[in-house]
């Protein structure tokens, strides 16, 4: 497994190149499959989970709690969790007041079985608070010991400067790592404007690569969106997943990555990761297999070493 480095705040964190998602996963799942399953991951090298306080209405932390509870493994494990997402049915409601975070952040807790969180992410922004505010108040909860580092997800690179300049002025923690949508498979930011998700997009990049801020990567497998076309088709794709990845571009990149997983005798599913895995931006990708033959295919990726530029082919369509 290779690792990114995450040292920021005097904290050092090694973190498995391949994060554990848990989306949905207790939806799917019984404890003794989910259990086999984190078993494996943390068997073959991986040490950082990934869940939130909105996943299956906190049950995927309630399960996560309950492994720790039976493996022992939580001072071995990177814990990465979310708090303050809107409501479901509701998303322009912005849920960043202090007492909403202290709310969230006591909840994950308690279902964690733990009494700190590794990283701590503020799931959304809302724009109209000045950073300042939010600044001010996740800090409470780094000094009482509860919080190790603050992550961001769906924020905006502005935002995100804008926070982190105010933090050092301050002698605060600020943003340590950001966590955005991002695969091998282009998307437009539009497509996702009800749920408040950003997307990595070339301005974002070029800010994410200059301050070398860590990006965990959701949507890192683009909804196994080359793996299905590869095996059955665009036909086999649901129609979401057709509107919001299908492009010519993205065919010439699934072609790319097959090119790569000949290759270098993996899956194609490890060559897709390998965009965000072996990328020039300190990256790891958040995965969200279901089962151990998808876990095993994506952990392939977790030992590949392709150069800076041969991750960037993957991407780059030449006209």
């Amino acid at each position: 497994m290779n690792y990114l480095k995450l040292d920021s705040y005097g904290i050092a964190l090694n973190i498995s190149k391949l994060i554990m998602g848990t989306d949905s996963l207790t939806d799917l799942l019984n404890d003794t499959e989910l259990f086999d399953l984190l078993d494996k991951f943390i068997g073959n090298g991986g040490n950082c989970i990934d869940t939130a306080r909105v996943y299956c209405n906190g049950a995927c932390e309630e399960a996560i709690g309950r492994w720790f509870e039976k493996s022992g493994n939580r001072n071995n494990i990177v814990l990465s969790t979310k708090g303050c997402h809107p409501p479901r049915d509701n998303m322009p409601q912005s849920r960043l007041s202090m007492q909403e975070m202290e709310y969230d952040l006591n909840a994950s807790l308690k279902a964690l079985k733990t009494d700190y969180i590794d990283i701590y992410w503020l799931h959304r922004d809302n724009v109209n608070i000045p950073v300042k505010q939010i600044i001010d108040d996740i800090n409470t909860f780094v000094k009482a010991g509860k919080i190790r580092l603050i992550g961001c997800s769906n924020w905006k690179t502005d935002r995100i400067e804008e926070a982190n300049k105010y933090a050092k002025q301050a002698g605060l923690q600020g943003f340590s790592a950001s966590q955005i949508q991002w695969s091998l498979a282009y998307t437009y930011e539009e497509i996702y404007q009800d749920y408040g998700i950003s997307i990595m997009n070339d301005i974002e990049y070029a800010w994410y690569l200059k301050n070398k801020m860590p990006v965990f990567a959701y949507g890192s497998q683009a909804q196994g969106f080359f793996s299905k076309i590869a095996k059955s088709g665009l036909n086999s794709l649901s129609e979401k997943t057709r509107m919001r990845y299908e492009s010519p571009d993205n065919i010439v990149r699934l072609k790319n990555a097959q090119g790569l997983a000949l290759h270098n005798g993996i899956s194609l599913s490890a060559a897709v990761l390998s965009y965000i895995t072996c990328n020039k931006l300190p990256a790891s990708a958040i995965i969200g297999c279901k089962n151990e033959a998808q876990l095993l295919e994506s952990l392939q990726a977790a030992s590949l070493n392709i150069d800076f530029e041969a991750a960037d082919r993957l991407y780059h369509i030449d006209r």
